[in-house]
This record gives C-alpha cells, sequence and structure tokens, in this order.
C-alpha cells in the first residue's frame, strides 16, 4: 500500500509541475517543465505548447524542447 501512495505522490507532483509550466510559469525554456512536456503523449505535448505559444506570444522566439513541431503551426 505504500509503494502505492508513493507512485499516486509521484504522479500528482510531476503533472502539478507540468500544470504549473503551462499555465503560471514565467519562463517558457523552464528545463524541467520542457523535459517534462516533451515526454508527454501528443495530444497533451501540442496542447501544452499551444498554451505556451498563447501565454508568451513573440516573447518565445524559439520553440521549447518537445514543441518544435508544433510551435510553427501555431
Amino acid at each position: 500500500m505504500g509503494l502505492i501512495r508513493l507512485l499516486l505522490l509521484v504522479v500528482v507532483l510531476i503533472g502539478g509541475y507540468w500544470a504549473y509550466y503551462v499555465y503560471a510559469s514565467g519562463e517558457p525554456y523552464d528545463e524541467i517543465g520542457s523535459a517534462i512536456n516533451s515526454r508527454l503523449p501528443e495530444k497533451a505535448r501540442e496542447f501544452g505548447c499551444n498554451e505556451l505559444k498563447r501565454r508568451h506570444g513573440t516573447a518565445a522566439v524559439n520553440a521549447p524542447a518537445g514543441c518544435e513541431p508544433y510551435w510553427a503551426r501555431i
């Protein structure tokens, strides 16, 4: 039971950091956030990249890691 709780805590922490990175971070090039985002399934990664592009707009000249295929389409 302890292992399940630990794994659940890890999933919640990683998911929470990704949500913070996508919705609230002031920096689109955060290493941890972009590493998490680049390892997500395609739909989640596309959503995260779209949200980052919407929030940071022209201030983010280059695409964050993992967002390269989506950045030009946005």
